[in-house]
This record gives structure tokens, sequence and C-alpha cells, in this order.
């Protein structure tokens, strides 16, 4: 019989169930990193057609030899007859492929959560085939949990549910923990506050000086617009040098008119 092969054209580079993906930064799939299958056998006497499914969370299908290299998703099909088995099919979701990632149930409306993580338009022989796992939330323990079920396989879509507490919606997965309490001491805050005044100080000093030195310029009192900029320089420069001296004697005057205020009271 004719093997059909299926082997998705990559539209986006991503490996095998990316679980670093911002998509599933919300659930727990690295906790569940592995291959699962499913396998239905149908009596069509006088043969059997053993059809086989598997996936890679995390990783590509490594223990399916029928299956090509970095196949997310694969299905083959085997007939057998009497003493003969013949390998009919193969359908191969590459890892490359584009992912869409639709969480559903979120709203609270449904019974069920999780999320499905969909290709679509894949080219097998003549037909355009879509895949579609669907990840369910349930709660640990479970019968039927971290087992993979064939839902559909009509020859054109393949529909594959898993049902996990890694499909969980986590709150705290992907934020960060608020600071411990560290007895009052400085958390960083207060850093972040002279930091920001630093730059406008410096934002205020570079307008300021070179501001200064394009109005000497246009006023025409200087030849070029790097010598504006060296007097306007100078000028701050001794502006600094004088401002201890202009502190001091203010100081000098607020408190000698104190002390010579209270002698005359008395």
């Amino acid at each position: 019989m004719k093997v059909l092969c299926l082997f998705g054209l990559a539209i986006s580079v991503a490996s095998a169930f990316d679980c670093s993906a911002k998509e599933l930064a919300q659930y727990d799939f690295q906790s569940i990193k592995g291959e699962y299958s499913d396998q239905i056998t149908k009596n069509t006497p006088p043969s059997k057609a053993v059809l086989t499914w598997g996936i890679g969370v995390c990783q590509s299908i490594e223990k399916q030899s029928d299956c090509p290299p970095n196949s997310d998703i694969c299905g083959t099909t085997r007939i057998q007859v009497e003493d003969k088995d013949v390998l009919s099919e193969v359908i191969s979701f590459n890892s490359n492929l584009q992912k869409q990632y639709l969480p559903f149930g979120d709203d609270g409306k449904e019974q069920e959560s999780g999320i499905n993580i969909t290709y679509k338009g894949v080219n097998w022989g003549d037909l355009l085939v879509d895949g579609t796992i669907k990840f369910t939330c349930v709660k640990k323990g479970e019968a039927d949990e971290n087992k993979l079920k064939l839902l559909t396989w009509s020859g054109s879509f393949f529909e594959g549910e898993f049902r996990s507490s890694a499909a969980c919606v986590s709150s705290n997965k992907g934020h960060k923990s608020p600071p411990k309490n560290n007895n009052g001491s400085d958390n960083g805050e207060s850093w972040g506050w002279f930091t920001w005044i630093f730059i406008f100080m410096v934002l205020f000093l570079s307008i300021y000086i070179i501001g200064g030195a394009w109005f000497q310029y246009n006023k025409g009192n200087a030849i070029d617009f790097q010598s504006a900029l060296r007097e306007v320089l100078e000028n701050f420069v001794d502006l600094l040098r004088g401002l201890p001296a202009f502190v001091k004697e203010v100081v000098e005057k607020v408190t000698g008119n104190s002390n010579r205020g209270e002698y005359s009271a008395v």
C-alpha cells in the first residue's frame, strides 16, 4: 500500500511544544515533559487497522520509530492481514510549524478549562490537515490524568485530549513573589528616587550650559560656538566656586541678625 507522509512547511521557527513560550507561562507543562500515545484498533475484515497517535510535550517524538524526526504530533496507521503488517499512513506535524495557543473556560462560563494547541492548513498529499491537542485542567489523582486520548481522526482533522493538572492556570505562575520583610531596611526604592533626581540634574545642567552657549553665540558675544561654550563653562565654574562663600555669608547674616535682636530685646 502507498505510504502517505505529512511534512509540515515551517512558517516560524519554534521548538516542539516550547514550554518557555509566553502563552504557556501560566501552566506547568514542564512537569509533564515526555511522550504520550493512544492506540485504536479497527476490525475491517479480513484485515485490522491499528491507529497510533502520539504527542511530545516540551520535546519532539522519538519513541515512535515510524515517525519522522522533529515531530510534535504523529499518527500512523498499520494494516494487519494474517501475518502481514503494512504501514499505510504516517501523519506528522513538524516541530517548526506555527502553533496557535487558544485558552478556553477562563471566564468561568464553561465547566472545563485549559488550552488548545492548534495547527492549521498543513499539506498532506492532496489534503489540508488541521490538528488540535486539547489540554484540559483536572485535579491531581484523576483516573485518566496525564494520558492522551484520541478524540477524532477524520482524514483531514486530528483532535486529541490530554487531561492533566498541569493544564490548570496557576495565578502565581510567571509572577514574582513580593519582597520579604527586611526589618525596615532600604529595599531600593529610595535609591531609585535619587537616581531620577541625579538624571534630572544632569539634564538641567546640560540644557543650561548648551542653551547659554547658544544664546551667547547668537548675540555675537563669541567668535564661534566653541568659544561661547567655553565662556559659559568658565562662568558656571566661577559660580560653583563662589557658592560656599555665598552660603556662608547668608548664614552669618541670618545668625548675626538673630543675635542682635536678642541683645536689643534685653
